[in-house]
């Protein structure tokens, strides 16, 4: 297999905001690919000058290549676009653009691995580029999502019984064999006809027309090729090197996340890196909403429960005191670190079933809780995380202001 390897991203950035997506992407592509690369950005007249010099900047200082393809400079591709746009008006018609690369990209193009724009490369590229296809067109990950989904929510093309469901693969990272692309350049009047099908086809525009077409002759890679966020965060998949794909808005810029640190880690060495304050700023004005938002609705639910027993920190207790009745149980936590809970167990089971709460104001919640739930207590209604209430000082960044500043 040549050395050379070829990727292919789809740009349309009617904001101007989506173009460093696709940049975050290239440089963990970069980072972590020794072999050459060659990036091939299928584009229309949304990809301004000043991203397009960044993507450049980006390429240069890998030491990597990079080309430019303008779908609306082919005649035939944008009758296609114009077609598209009267029929999909959502939006994002960028993902469509990929059915261009047969009649855009170089004829020396042998295979392309394409990829979303919403991608992180935490691992040698190359891995999946020197993968034997066989007879396949198209190399893909099967969606653990959407295999997930009761039959009623179920992509169009399952529903209807054209595509298995525990088949259907996920489109945003494919290895594509270019020669049927070539052969079959009307692929492009084919998307349209399976579009004017059905309207349900529209939720899913290229990716369940992808899956039609390509239903057997689709060679079905490990699911470390294509590592769905939303579904690696709800069954602790993450475990090492993968193509980590943020679908479905699964990038929050948490910096407490694995995945969402992950993101920042290569934002921060892209010609964008002086956009990672401002958009730090705006995760942690997230986190401060979030977090007040759980405190009002734990003073909603201690509003109800007039016997209140607060016990941990007198020190954290301290910070409530002003506006939260109850007796307190010292917990010995600010001189020792032998917790002692004393008789607020007696007290605690001689009130009223209705009206009592537990109120744990202590650093050592995790403890705490497996200690009350060892006895039969319950979280939420016999006690509670009263720590939120002191509202804690937020911790530093994962970033440190040296890291954000770099070569660009």
């Amino acid at each position: 297999m040549n050395n050379e390897i070829h990727v292919c991203y789809a740009l349309n950035d009617i904001s101007g905001n989506y173009t460093k997506f696709a940049g975050t992407s290239l440089c963990s592509l970069f980072e972590n690919t020794k072999s050459h690369v060659v990036a091939h950005i299928l584009h229309d007249d949304t990809l301004t000058e000043d991203n397009k010099s960044r993507l450049i900047a980006l390429t240069e200082h890998y030491g990597q290549e990079i080309c430019f393809y303008n779908i609306l400079l082919n005649p035939s591709i944008r009758d296609f676009i114009a077609r598209i746009e009267q029929i999909y008006s959502s939006g994002g018609q960028g993902m469509l653009y990929r059915f261009a690369m047969g009649a855009l990209l170089p004829s020396d193009v042998e295979r392309v691995i394409y990829l979303d724009a919403d991608t992180i490369v935490h691992m040698d590229i190359a891995k999946l580029w020197n993968v034997d296809m066989g007879n396949a067109i198209v190399a893909a990950v099967p969606d653990s999502v959407m295999a997930m989904m009761p039959q009623d929510l179920a992509p169009p093309v399952v529903k209807n019984g054209l595509v298995q469901q525990d088949k259907y693969f996920n489109s945003g990272v494919m290895l594509m064999d270019m020669k049927f692309l070539r052969e079959h350049q009307h692929i492009t009047d084919d998307v349209i006809a399976f579009l004017l099908q059905d309207e349900a086809y529209l939720k899913y525009p290229d990716q369940d027309f992808l899956n039609c077409i390509f239903a057997k002759s689709c060679l079905f890679l490990p699911i470390e090729y294509n590592l769905l966020v939303n579904l690696a965060r709800l069954q602790n998949m993450y475990n090492g090197e993968a193509i980590i794909h943020y679908a479905g808005g699964a990038l929050r810029l948490d910096t407490k996340d694995t995945f969402d640190t992950l993101f920042w880690h290569y934002l921060c060495k892209t010609p964008w890196q002086n956009e990672v304050a401002s958009m730090r700023s705006l995760s942690e004005l997230a986190q401060n909403c979030r977090e007040l938002a759980d405190g009002a609705d734990l003073l909603k639910l201690l509003l109800r429960k007039p016997e209140r027993l607060i016990f941990g920190s007198p020190t954290l207790a301290s910070k409530v005191e002003t506006f939260l009745s109850g007796t307190f149980y010292d917990s010995g936590e600010d001189e020792t670190t032998n917790l002692q809970c004393g008789n607020i167990f007696d007290v605690f089971f001689s009130l009223p079933a209705d009206k009592r709460i537990l109120i744990v104001i202590s650093k050592h919640f995790n403890v705490l809780e497996k200690m009350f739930e060892g006895i039969g207590l319950k979280e939420g209604s016999d006690f509670v995380d009263g720590y939120l209430l002191t509202l804690p000082e937020k911790k530093a960044a994962d970033y440190s202001d040296s890291k954000i500043i770099g070569k660009y």
